[in-house]
């Protein structure tokens, strides 16, 4: 029997004093009560040290880098630098990005971020997922192996830079059961005609050659999967979004070669996927978070004073008349961008009141008192491509777009899309999209979550009896974790959609597989600024706790080229109870190295909690894969069981609570 125990050290627990005081101020100054029941979280971003970045944000990902013990971050920030982060333990984190890698290699438009030891080496290695150049140029993705003091980029050295993939979301897992971590890069379609990999199988020597009949999907758009267990056969399952025929969703059994398509999902939209053993029944179950889909204008709301709107012209609708009006009583800045093809508009297409002004370029500025901008010049929607602008006394501007003949013949551009970036000296009210002599309102739209209780392997949904929409939200992403240790895992959905940030919704698992709302979200509601991007769990203190860290500068509608630059980290930490808990991290030997794949149920008192080791990853973000489990007021774990995806089984019995443990795979 092959495991070990990493103790809390007293430096740890002088760690622990010091962070409970640093929190203690923070809370007495904000005017926190400690009587508050509903209470879990505190944002202690200040604090930590993560405060400092505000702009555009693209997931984050938990991973010790420097095996210290303690997980670090790293955070990809879209078009910006990304960031590494080290965890100095004292509740603070420090920067350390230019120190292990390349800054030219930090740049980039980069998407999905995630941490496996994929080399067997000992050192959580990094895939960085990037874009295509607005889907038909090339981008090459990024691997950096972990020597320990620096990272060295090697995505092209190995086959994986498939700089023609317009990637989103990695996953690595052993998807030909050779104990090497295979690499999926999940992907949006092209706006032409090639189709890149998805999936790349490692060889013996680290290689890795693509392979397109691993898995088959139905479409060409996959943006991300994630690794469960569905129908108890020890086999890992696939769930992963697709976009294409007729299809939202593919469940893929990795038991076979190809994996075998499992339809266990009914056709539904969704942003997010939370995969866990509600009910403590053994099997497990999905939460799918969902927000409402962008109609022809999608719109963003930065701030009381900006719109962004996001229109996009199909064969469908471009011989129909769109557009937005909205009031204002000041200075109006437009700022027009030609997202595909992005020849799109020029400046002479722009066409301001009645008299037909002219700009010289596709940023200006505009007022009521500027001659001649009532009115808007005549044109026929769909022939006479352009964007015409108007006024009309007192405060109201209109805004018009009309696409030009699209010739799906050709292949590259099956739709046109333009980005308009408003933003004027007084408030903006009363937004309202225009199509013909429609008007209508432009509102927040949530969307009804799904939850889907696994039943001897069918998926049966039970949502609305098991109080996931008791409010109801729109949904960007979202997180399960047993936030109290009471034993049953709980909820954590970020909420937002093209108008911005909402209130995130905090979902307390009665104890029965039944959820109740948490006030204020337990604390981590958050902001209204920015818009929802991602949520993550992370024990970042190691004391038995899971904290989060929320990410608030996503991508407002469907813009790919104006997304929030307001946003920023929050990182909240859980101020814990009396209960207790178990932390695993696994170690492969005939497995890979991170056990990505096992299963691992615990049982106390006749209560058994299953978790998979899915090495944390969800859309655009990977949570810390160290598993956890509350006890509630248990000292003493009856047993633990382990499922390797080797094929072994491996069981312990009177294990100790409070500890984080290290469980090795037996050699043989």
């Amino acid at each position: 029997m092959s495991f070990s125990y990493k103790p809390n050290t007293s430096a740890y627990r002088n760690q622990k004093i010091k962070l409970g005081t640093v929190l203690f101020l923070l809370s007495s100054v904000a005017g926190c009560s400690s009587e508050d029941s509903s209470k879990i979280f505190e944002d202690v971003s200040l604090a930590s040290g993560l405060d400092d970045y505000v702009g555009m944000t693209h997931g984050a990902a938990w991973g010790d880098f420097d095996n210290d013990g303690l997980p670090d971050l790293y955070t990809s920030n879209h078009l910006n630098q990304a960031k590494l982060f080290r965890n100095l333990g004292n509740g603070r984190f420090n920067e350390v990005s230019n120190k292990v890698f390349k800054p030219k290699d930090l740049g980039g438009d980069k998407h999905g971020a995630v941490w496996a030891d994929f080399n067997n080496d000992n050192l959580l290695d990094l895939v960085q997922l990037t874009g295509a150049a607005y889907g038909i140029g090339a981008e090459p993705k990024r691997l950096f192996i972990n020597h320990g003091d620096k990272f060295a980029e090697v995505a092209e050295s190995l086959g994986v830079a498939n700089k023609f993939g317009r990637t989103r979301m990695p996953l690595w897992f052993d998807l030909d059961g050779n104990g090497r971590l295979d690499l999926f890069q999940g992907a949006e379609a092209r706006f032409d005609n090639l189709v890149p990999p998805f999936s790349f199988l490692q060889q013996d020597d680290s290689m890795f050659i693509e392979d397109r009949d691993a898995i088959q999907f139905k479409g060409k758009s996959v943006p991300f999967c994630i690794i469960t267990e569905l129908n108890n056969d020890s086999h890992s399952e696939l769930v992963c979004r697709v976009v294409g025929d007729h299809r939202t969703a593919q469940i893929f059994d990795t038991s076979t070669s190809p994996a075998k398509n499992i339809d266990l999902l009914p056709v539904t939209a969704f942003e997010d996927i939370a995969a866990g053993d509600f009910d403590n029944d053994g099997a497990i179950d999905l939460f799918l978070a969902r927000k409402s889909s962008s109609n022809q204008i999608a719109f963003g709301r930065p701030s009381s004073n900006m719109i962004i709107a996001d229109m996009r012209f199909e064969a469908s609708n471009i011989a129909k008349k769109t557009g937005f009006e909205f009031q204002s009583a000041g200075r109006v800045t437009f700022h027009i961008k030609p997202t595909l093809p992005i020849n799109l508009l020029t400046p002479n297409q722009i066409h301001i009141g009645h008299d037909n002004l002219q700009p010289k370029t596709l940023t200006f500025s505009l007022s009521k008192e500027t001659a001649k901008v009532m009115g808007t010049v005549p044109y026929e929607a769909g022939k006479n491509s352009g964007v015409y602008i108007g006024f009309t006394p007192p405060n109201k501007w209109q805004v018009y777009a009309s696409g030009a003949p699209i010739q799906a013949s050709k292949g590259r551009h099956k739709y046109q899309q333009l980005t308009f970036n408003i933003s004027t000296t007084e408030p903006i009210t009363d937004l309202t999209t225009l199509e013909g002599t429609k008007k209508t309102v432009v509102t927040a739209t949530p969307s009804p979550a799904r939850l889907f209780m696994n039943r001897e392997g069918k998926l049966i949904e039970e949502s609305d009896k098991r109080g996931v929409n008791d409010r109801l939200i729109s949904a960007t992403n979202v997180v399960t974790g047993d936030f109290n240790n009471d034993m049953y895992l709980d909820l954590f959905v970020i909420a937002s959609d093209d108008l911005g940030k909402q209130e995130n919704l905090l979902l307390l698992n009665k104890g029965n597989g039944y959820f109740s709302v948490v006030s204020d979200a337990g604390g981590a509601a958050g902001n209204k600024i920015g818009v929802g991007d991602s949520v993550t769990t992370v024990d970042f203190d190691q004391d038995g706790f899971l904290d989060l860290l929320t990410a608030t500068g996503g991508s407002m509608g469907r813009s790919l080229g104006l997304p929030s630059d307001n946003g920023a980290y929050h990182l909240y930490h859980n101020i814990s109870n009396d209960n207790h808990w178990l932390e695993i991290d696994l170690e492969g030997t005939l497995s890979n190295k991170n056990g990505i794949g096992a299963i691992v149920r615990i049982t106390t008192d006749n209560i058994t909690q299953t978790r998979v080791q899915d090495n944390g990853v969800h859309h655009r973000s990977q949570n810390h894969q160290r598993l956890h489990f509350g006890l509630a007021k248990h000292t003493l774990i009856d047993k633990i069981s382990v499922q390797w995806p080797s094929g072994q089984t491996q069981d312990l019995a009177k294990v100790k609570a409070d500890q984080i443990l290290l469980l090795k795979e037996p050699a043989s």
